[in-house]
């Protein structure tokens, strides 16, 4: 009869992800399943599916945010260089200076007296009016002024005094798990757009932390989100759909299919041209916008302290969580006939509070960790999220400059609390 071996079981503690679990010595390191059975299958599959060229552009733009967050922590400059802040500034007058090219050319052709170029000015006036500048509307009766909820304006003035930044003029609470800062109308008043799912999960510190990442977006120097450069994307996204205006479907007979196929070729220098610029705008993206990002991260640190901000962004990977949570709350309400009331919404944000505190810790990991190996970002102006921590981690740790007692957290929530009841309530319908 053989002899049974007791099995003798190790530790082993992942140095990249902080994942830990027990294994056979017999065994170990092979029974360790591929990145610790973090990354689906599927998500493996869906990424092994992938075009070449998508995985090299994938590939690409992970180079390039992990070698500029490496430079980044040995040069301990965060701030977008001088002269990257100023080729944003030519790239925008270069786009609106063309629109203005094309309106000039417009009124010549108009007063030149040749009926021919009649038709010209009025496709030109056309083009520029599809092309014009666009500013934010500004803000409604749907958002917040410093009278509806002065608590929460007196915790923003605090953040402004030690950051530098402009104290929003308005505030808006959305259904989005997300937050953001800009300017709106003709006198570029900053505002403040807060989503209720992600306030909601947030403690004190997180919301510090949130504030000040937002209001960092106003002193961070991305140029790229000012007026000039904003409207001049948003013209430059027009012209290209101007000068080839289709791409796939179904193929259009007559006249009308022969000028789509020979539109890109008749037009196709402008089409380059178009397409180099946003080019150029991609490169500004990389060299101000990430920068800006990880500065404003840098700003939440320094509001809230280091580990607030950390906390904040293991926070900002709960999306999934939130979005399951609040889809199983909607369609438990199917069989309900009635409007959702104030209080169904208040019941939601309360069950949802107490239901973020049961995700796994191993559920925050395995989304540090798939977005590590997705390598990809919210979009063009935020670097991907791992990034975002190793820098965090990799400066020297930062002690809050601002802080704010629950009992003044508890007068921001009374006085959010019919708001953020009715977003809830736009989220049950």
């Amino acid at each position: 009869m053989a002899l049974t071996e007791t099995p003798r079981t190790v530790q082993f503690t992942c140095p990249q992800c902080g994942w830990a679990g027990e294994f056979d010595a017999r065994f170990a390191p092979w029974c360790i399943p591929n990145d610790h059975d973090l990354v689906a299958k599927d998500e493996q599959q869906k990424v092994a599916g992938q075009k070449k060229r998508v995985r090299r552009k994938r590939e690409k733009a992970r180079q390039r945010g992990e070698a500029l967050e490496e430079r980044l922590v040995q040069t301990g400059e965060l701030r977008p260089g001088s002269l990257a802040r100023s080729a944003a500034v030519v790239f925008g007058l270069t786009v609106h200076a063309i629109t203005l090219l094309v309106f000039f050319g417009a009124v010549a052709a108009l007063f030149s007296g040749n009926w021919l170029l009649y038709l010209l000015a009025f496709l030109g006036f056309g083009v520029v009016w599809a092309l014009r500048p666009r500013l934010a509307k500004r803000p409604g009766t749907e958002w917040l002024r410093r009278e509806k909820v002065p608590q929460l304006f007196a915790i923003l003035d605090r953040i402004s005094a030690a950051t530098g930044a402009p104290t929003p003029k308005y505030v808006k609470l959305d259904a989005r798990f997300n937050a953001g800062t800009g300017r709106r109308g003709i006198r570029h008043e900053p505002v403040l757009i807060l989503g209720a799912p992600l306030w909601q999960i947030l403690d004190g510190d997180e919301r510090l932390a949130l504030l000040g990442h937002e209001l960092g977006h106003q002193v961070n120097g991305d140029t790229t989100q000012g007026v000039l450069v904003a409207t001049a994307h948003n013209s430059l996204y027009q012209w290209r759909a101007l000068l080839y205006p289709r791409r796939g479907g179904r193929a259009i007979p007559g006249a009308e299919g022969l000028a789509q196929v020979l539109m890109p070729v008749v037009l196709l220098p402008f089409y380059l041209a178009v397409t180099g610029l946003q080019m150029f705008y991609g490169w500004l993206q990389v060299h101000v916008a990430l920068r800006a990002e990880f500065l404003a991260d840098d700003i939440a640190a320094q509001t809230a302290s280091s580990t607030a901000a950390l906390s904040l962004m293991r926070k900002l990977s709960a999306r999934l969580s939130v979005e399951t949570y609040v889809t199983r709350v909607r369609f438990g309400r199917r069989t309900a006939r009635n409007n959702p009331t104030p209080e169904d919404a208040m019941e939601m944000w309360i069950g949802l509070q107490d239901y973020i505190k049961t995700v796994p810790e191993h559920e925050y990991i395995r989304a540090a960790r798939l977005s590590e190996y997705r390598g990809t970002q919210i979009d063009a102006s935020h670097p991907a999220d791992y990034l975002r921590i190793r820098l965090l981690k990799g400066r020297p740790p930062r002690r809050a400059a601002v802080t704010v007692s629950e009992d003044e957290w508890l007068g921001v929530d009374l006085e959010l609390a019919s708001h953020v009841a009715e977003v809830g309530r736009s989220m049950l319908r």
